[in-house]
């Protein structure tokens, strides 16, 4: 019995001292061998718990391939010794992530019958790995075929990790690599325990980035054509982590620490963690970091709390963060109001299928409210369902209008917060047909719409426009640097899925989504196509290009929109531009950072920045003087001077003439205006000074501007970002 007993002591020590999973940070390795740096790992975790034993038990993830560190169930008490350990820098708990075509490759201008291109220059991404940390993936899908593919490159180390319906069969010369990580899952969590794809996000992303040519591809018919990814020949490599409900950040950790040992060229990360304000407890920061000092670029959503500011995520300097927009395709549907004479334009949600054409019936609970206490027991059935939003906070219950018998629902484009399941079809309206239709109910509240079979179309304008629900800057954690960097297509963007009964015998089943999970993998599959044409440059390099050359324009030859108050929109909502992958295959200048850059840069943020083990010297590099494709100063008082150095990659004999559009009520003089470059001259600097033109009383406002290099050919722009906190007399 003692032994028993023994034990039993022993497992309620451990019940009551474990119980939430922490990452413990330690920056670069100082040990090569993998098994060594784990053994360190269960030492620094025994001296706090009292055994090496416990310490294995308790450790989820030994990272021990981009960079040291490990994540451990403890209390907060063994968490905090350990954050006054030697050689640990830091120490935090593992949050919960979120995750966050057809035709939209067209739409950037990726044309596959061009005899040249950056497409066919780049023999379509060729042999290019690119990593993909998402919800899994599902292999059989056509887009995932290794047809015509060469042998998988002799420098790839990754594996394809058995499991639930997976086997090593299932990878291929496309998808050559996938891995899934479950350490920290519950095992209530109804999934795959595999590579596997349940939720359908990694497929679809996947796809939208490397995915291949797959003809006749829709979603119910709607945006028919050829489905493909960005990069059709680069290779795929799946790390899975599990749904937002379960998922923490130190599963994601250990998929980036992998992903850099099996060596990918690009990373692509649709996912993140809301309202973190430091980066040295933001783990995608921090395995990003360690992934560009391998020279990877890593490309991550940046979030779909817009519209509100300051909402973006992945901020970090060394991440390519993304923002969604809409593209000129859309699917519509035209309502007929009950005279019969009024009409008003519906687009149909993602969620499409059942939706039905004709007669119908419509509803509304009071005020157009479609909540469970303002529908109180309406009776729907049989009819569509009428939510005129007039606050972006009012939510629209789902559920409560399935549980009352609706067909379907008519929802406004005021609608911001919607919950519960979206299991019925959805059509959007503008908020005044919305007012028009709520106006034509009977005094039973009901009347009828006639609507009509919904349809594809193209070429509408304006686009590019923000997308509402694409989170925008200032960028919290450090305002000095503009975030988001980019934005691309995200809205109804069509690419392959799980089929519906989950049978692997279909192999077409592609599905709309939209968010900035989707405008990601666009970004990912341009960057794997610069990697394959320019496989020299560094990951700073191949973010420069594609930031210099965006456009700020849309199809109307207009500034671009913001999709939520249909005026121009601004940096703090585009970045740089939208996407423009042609341009970026030869942007003339590029703005070169180092990883050291990026140290010294955190240097400078003193505390919510630490990224490297190494203490910070004397050296720091203000984000202000980052060699960044873009410049904002969140506070200027008085004058202030940056330098930038860019190097040339056009043409070796060129000049290059400055011209500047200056912030409102700021003067802008760059020194020198003029570049000029040779054979053995490849790199240069100049300094820009910003200071207040007119007296500007500070009320928290930014005025924006550029600079631009040309050569007469290329047009190297950087959006100039300023909040005047002081003014000098003109």
């Amino acid at each position: 019995m003692a032994p028993l007993i023994a034990f039993l002591i022993l497992l309620a020590q451990i019940q009551c001292s474990m119980g939430e999973v922490y990452i413990v940070y330690m920056g670069k390795k100082t040990i090569e061998d993998h098994e060594l740096v784990t053994k360190s790992h269960h030492e620094t975790l025994a001296s706090v718990l009292g055994s090496e034993d416990l310490a294995k038990g308790a450790i989820l993830y030994s990272y021990r391939h981009g960079f040291s560190g490990f994540a451990a169930d403890m209390n907060p008490g063994h968490a905090k010794a350990l954050s006054k350990m030697p050689g640990v820098v830091s120490v935090f708990r593992s949050k919960k992530v979120k995750l966050h075509t057809t035709h939209s490759w067209d739409f950037l201008g990726l044309d596959l019958m061009k005899p040249n291109g950056i497409l066919q220059e780049s023999g379509f991404g060729v042999d290019v790995i690119v990593g993909v940390v998402d919800s899994g993936v599902w292999p059989e899908a056509e887009s995932f075929n290794d047809k015509s593919m060469p042998a998988v490159p002799t420098r790839w180390k990754g594996i394809c990790q058995i499991g639930e319906n997976f086997t090593a069969s299932n990878c291929n010369r496309k998808l050559i690599g996938a891995r899934y990580f479950n350490q920290s899952v519950d095992p209530s969590v109804e999934d795959y325990r595999s590579p596997r794809d349940k939720n359908s996000h990694g497929t679809h992303t996947s796809s939208t980035a490397v995915g291949r040519l797959v003809y006749g591809a829709s979603d119910d018919e709607f945006g028919s054509g050829i489905a493909r990814g960005g990069a059709p020949m680069a290779r795929l490599a799946m790390y899975k982590f599990y749904e937002e409900s379960s998922s923490l950040e130190a599963d994601i950790i250990a998929a980036i620490d992998y992903a850099i040992y099996d060596g990918v060229d690009i990373l692509s990360i649709s996912a993140g963690v809301d309202n973190t304000y430091e980066y040295n407890t933001d783990g995608i920061a921090i395995g990003a970091f360690h992934a560009v000092q391998n020279g990877i670029l890593v490309v991550a959503s940046g979030g779909n709390s817009g519209p509100y500011p300051s909402t973006i995520i992945n901020t970090a300097p060394w991440i390519l963060s993304v923002g969604a927009s809409s593209i000129d395709r859309g699917f519509h549907a035209k309502i007929v109001l009950p005279d019969n004479a009024t009409s008003c334009q519906a687009t149909p949600s993602q969620h499409r299928t059942g939706s039905k054409v004709g007669l119908h019936g419509i509803a509304s609970g009071e005020n157009g409210y479609c909540t469970e206490a303002t529908l109180n027991g309406t009776t729907l059935r049989g009819k569509y369902v009428l939510c005129v939003a007039s606050s972006a906070e009012l939510p629209v219950d789902m559920d409560a209008i399935e549980k009352a018998g609706a067909t379907g629902i008519i929802i406004t484009d005021t609608a911001r917060s919607i919950t519960g399941t979206l299991s019925l079809p959805i059509f959007v309206v503008p908020s005044a047909c919305g007012v028009q239709l709520l106006g034509h109910r009977s005094h039973e509240k009901s009347s009828t719409i006639y609507i009509h079979p919904p349809e594809t179309v193209t070429g509408i304008g304006p686009a590019p426009a923000v997308a509402t629900f694409s989170s925008r800057g200032p960028n919290p954690i450090s305002p000095d640097i503009l975030k988001p960097d980019i934005i691309a297509p995200g809205v109804d963007i069509i690419a392959a899925i799980p089929p519906k009964n989950h049978s692997s015998s279909s192999a077409k089943s592609f599905g709309a989504m939209s968010g900035t999970s989707m405008s990601c993998p666009h970004v990912s599959g341009v960057a794997a196509l610069l990697k394959s044409l320019h496989p020299d440059w560094s990951p700073s390099a191949i973010k420069s290009a594609i930031m210099t050359t965006a456009w700020n324009m849309d199809n109307t030859r207009d500034i671009i929109t913001d999709s939520f108050t249909l005026s121009y929109s601004n940096p703090f909502g585009y970045g740089a531009g939208h996407i423009n992958p042609t341009k970026a295959a030869d942007p003339g200048l590029v703005y070169v950072t180092t990883p050291q850059d990026y140290a010294l840069f955190c240097c400078s943020l003193g505390s919510i920045c630490k990224i490297e083990h190494s203490k910070c010297s004397s050296q720091t590099l203000a984000a202000t003087e980052l060699n960044y494709p873009s410049i904002t100063i969140s506070n200027l008082v008085g004058a202030k001077t940056v330098k930038r150095v860019v190097t040339n990659v056009g043409t070796p004999c060129s000049s290059y003439r400055a011209i500047v559009e200056e912030p409102h009520s700021v003067r802008v003089t760059v020194k020198p205006d003029i570049l000029h470059f040779n054979s053995s001259v490849t790199k240069l600097s100049y300094e820009i000074t910003f200071e207040a033109a007119q007296i500007v009383r500070s009320v928290g406002h930014y005025a924006f501007g550029s600079i631009t290099w040309s050569d007469g050919v290329h047009y190297v722009r950087s959006p100039i970002s300023v909040q005047v906190n002081d003014f000098i007399r003109a």
